[in-house]
């Protein structure tokens, strides 16, 4: 009987361990967003006016897009997208108003926050490249920053700088 009450003692302490290490990790955007929500969720959620866009094909994946524009990121005001495959949350994508950053700034934030930036693996984000760009190719500079299961993506081109965000465990990326 002991030995039975010291394995699940044992085993509860392991789950729980796991559990704390799972929260510990989840990634979790403004006003408490996270990967995985439904449409719904996301909009009891996040603030403003909004934008549905549904059936958004963009390659092989069909998208969902919650769109929110002239909101504020960080304190500054951009365009937001949170989007969706079969109705679960599996990227954000920030536009940031023309001028309101330049890459450099951006990327020094985010590396302060997430860690070093490296080129985009585009093998590791495999689909995920729809959730950044229509057509699955960068057209200016990009850099990517691997945190947990996010792949934060920094892109930049003649006009403006954007800051993706995609979860790596999503499904649709190696269908």
């Amino acid at each position: 009987m002991k030995k039975i009450l010291a394995i699940v003692m044992a085993l509860a302490m392991v789950f729980t361990a796991v559990t704390v290490l799972a929260e510990e990790n989840a990634f979790t955007f403004r006003s408490g967003v996270t990967f995985g929500m439904n449409m719904d969720q996301v909009m009891e959620t996040e603030t403003g006016l909004y934008e549905i866009d549904s059936e958004h094909t963009r390659g092989p994946v069909t998208f969902d897009e919650l769109e929110y524009e002239h909101v504020s990121v960080n304190d500054k005001p951009a365009d937001l997208t949170y989007l969706f495959v079969g109705n679960e949350l599996v990227a954000i994508r920030i536009d940031l108003e023309e001028y309101a950053a330049t890459f450099d700034q951006v990327k020094a934030d985010l590396t302060a926050k997430y860690g070093e930036s490296a080129p985009v693996d585009l093998a590791r984000l495999g689909n995920g490249i729809y959730a950044v760009d229509d057509n699955g190719r960068f057209e200016g500079r990009a850099e990517a920053i691997i945190s947990g299961n996010v792949m934060i993506i920094i892109e930049a081109d003649e006009e403006d700088v954007n800051v993706i965000y995609v979860d790596l465990n999503a499904a649709y990326i190696n269908v």
